[in-house]
């Protein structure tokens, strides 16, 4: 809980001793792709190891998001993200809190590539009645390019990398003569996202 709360700390820490200009405020969508990487368990209740099956399974859906934010200066923006995705295996709303450090390509400053960092919050919601529904703490980076099509408005093509922290375990007892029931676990190890997004400043 340390780590976490370590990184959560630094990339607000970064967002705000970041210096102040002209701010430009902002709001903004996008859509894409989300890799989802799963790994599990189901195994009898009796000797370890006995008719143990185990699972690796990667899912890539659709994702959706809304953003706003602020630009501090040419090469500094901070902005919270909302984002839903949905897979087999359950449905994903994150909350996320980013900073970005901009670089201008090019004379004009409009194309822009960025690299940044993210933490935030993920409420999953299995696609099981037998779990309940739960919100974990995820952490990562993003980076991309950006480019500005006039003084409002702005399109990026982004990849986002968010470590996961998700495992659950589920005992079914079974009502047999010989009483064996089953250990279901399950674990999302890490997302990867690839989106692309249009902003408005204002």
């Amino acid at each position: 809980m340390k780590t976490k709360s370590l990184i959560l700390a630094s990339v607000m820490a970064t967002a705000i001793s970041a210096p102040t200009m002209a701010a430009d405020w902002f709001v903004g969508g996008g859509v894409g792709a989300q890799q989802n990487s799963y790994k599990g368990s189901s195994q009898a209740n009796v000797d370890p190891g006995f008719n143990a099956e185990y699972f690796k399974e990667t899912e890539n859906n659709v994702i959706y998001e809304a953003r706003a934010g602020v630009y501090l200066n040419d090469s500094n923006r901070i902005y919270g993200t909302y984002s839903y995705n949905s897979d087999d295996f359950s449905r994903q709303q994150s909350f996320l809190m980013s900073y970005d450090y901009l670089v201008g390509l090019g004379d004009s400053n409009k194309l822009n590539w960025f690299i940044g960092a993210t933490a935030g919050v993920n409420h999953i919601s299995p696609d099981t009645s037998a779990v309940s529904s739960d919100n974990r703490f995820v952490w990562g980076g993003q980076t991309g390019l950006m480019y500005k099509i006039n003084d409002q408005l702005s399109a990026e093509v982004g990849y986002r990398y968010l470590k996961q922290d998700y495992d659950v375990s589920v005992t079914n007892p079974v009502p047999t003569p010989m009483n064996i029931g089953s250990t279901e676990s399950a674990s999302l190890n890490d997302s990867q996202q690839l989106y692309m997004a249009v902003d408005y400043r204002f």
